[in-house]
């Protein structure tokens, strides 16, 4: 039986008398495209600003591909291949598409030791950043400076860049916030498409129901700091707890 990518044992995070992660116990399997939802408040960026090393833990550990790294800095986790995306667009909007992307490429190449010759450098930078252009689909807008693009396409960069740094785990914090209908189909086909090559393994953050329903193949369900859902799709549609939670049913017992 495979191991999975990433293990939570028992994590728990308190703001004063708030309890924002209350004894999460979870595993994410490798190639399997999650989604963390639950209401405004409900602990979904606690647990991934804590899971990405932005926010220390109150007790409890995370394990990444079976080593510790419940206490290690945000640059050793990327290391390690774990990375996220934010909320609010991160991107260079003076730069053009294509040295958005290659700058976290080269940073990535300056850390290899096999490639010591600057021209050598070169030529394999300018192929991983038309790699992941094609991979999300920009290859067209390649010299455009990122502030001509769309609110979409912005998201659909910021996807690339992270990219970019061979993530095994990529938490994507609300990848469609402010996006209209197209720019929404847009984004999620290139996740859907992405997680299917399956060198990188996705886990979206959502308020938006619609979106985790229509994308994922696992739903989990936060309230309160606490996970009260966790199965497939038709799983947590049918969760008496969820339905009455998140959905505002009341559920006769």
């Amino acid at each position: 039986m495979a191991v999975p990518i990433l293990i939570i044992e028992n994590l728990n995070k308190s703001f004063g008398r708030v309890q924002a992660a209350s004894n999460i116990n979870l595993t994410f399997d490798e190639g399997v495209l999650t989604s963390v939802i639950g209401p405004n408040g409900a602990g979904k960026s606690t647990l991934i600003n804590m899971l990405s090393g932005s926010l220390p833990v109150d007790s409890g550990r995370v394990i990444f591909q079976g080593t510790e790294i419940t206490h290690l800095p945000i640059h050793r986790r990327v290391r390690l291949g774990l990375c996220r995306s934010f909320q609010v667009v991160n991107v260079f909007p003076e730069l053009t598409v294509f040295d958005n992307i290659q700058i976290p490429v080269l940073t990535m190449l300056n850390r290899s030791r096999k490639l010591l010759r600057s021209i050598f450098k070169e030529k394999s930078a300018r192929a991983e950043v038309n790699r992941i252009l094609a991979m999300i689909g920009l290859v067209s807008e390649a010299q455009t400076p990122a502030s001509a693009l769309s609110h979409g396409d912005q998201r659909v960069l910021e996807v690339g860049i992270a990219l970019a740094a061979r993530p095994k785990l990529l938490f994507l914090d609300e990848p469609t916030a402010g996006m209209n209908p197209v720019e929404r189909v847009k984004i999620l086909d290139n996740i859907r498409r992405l997680s299917a090559i399956g060198k990188t393994t996705f886990v979206i953050v959502e308020h938006d129901m619609d979106v985790e329903f229509s994308l994922s193949q696992r739903v989990i369900v936060l309230h309160h700091g606490a996970v009260i859902g966790d199965g497939s799709t038709a799983e947590v549609q049918a969760n008496p707890r969820v339905r009455e939670v998140y959905l505002g049913e009341e559920v006769a017992s």
